[in-house]
């Protein structure tokens, strides 16, 4: 009877914390479908044209222009910012459009989409790739010590929404 009390009491107060905003909505990645079908975009920034091209995009896979596709594991989402982290399955740097390897010189750790549905002047969509052995979390970012060569972003592309 004990832990029946105290489970509703945590629950009470959760929903009562986030009710009151001083919890964010979380969405955990069993829950989470957040590219359900596979969605295309087309690349905006000069960076993106010349090194991922446009890409395609699933809860488990990113594939670039050229073919080359990595895997991922959704990690975590946040609706309020429309951000999502993604871990790679397997750390790549792969060779994309005219030998641009995606993340410099270190392998990608993790993927961060940020989709921005429609703000007037923002792009349809940020992929940020992050050198960062170790466990990331959406609540860390930004990252703190950008100098930090063992935690870094390494890449920045902009898209919008294809067709």
């Amino acid at each position: 009877m004990r832990n029946i009390v105290q489970s509703v009491a945590v629950f009470g107060g959760t929903i009562l914390l986030t009710s009151c905003g001083l919890v964010q909505d979380y969405v955990s990645p069993k829950q989470a479908t957040v590219f359900p079908t596979p969605s295309n975009w087309v690349a905006l920034s000069t960076t993106a044209m010349a090194i991922t091209g446009d890409i395609r995009l699933s809860d488990n896979e990113l594939q670039f222009s050229n073919g080359v596709s990595i895997y991922l594991d959704l990690l975590e989402h946040e609706p309020q910012t429309g951000q999502t982290l993604f871990g790679l399955k397997d750390r790549a740097n792969p060779v994309l459009l005219n030998g641009n390897l995606l993340c410099g010189q270190k392998p990608v750790d993790y993927l961060v989409i940020q989709v921005s549905d429609g703000l007037s002047g923002q792009p349809d969509m940020q992929m940020m790739a992050y050198y960062y052995p170790g466990h990331l979390h959406l609540a860390q970012l930004p990252l703190k010590d950008q100098n930090d060569p063992e935690r870094m972003m390494c890449a920045l592309y902009t898209y919008v929404k294809s067709g």
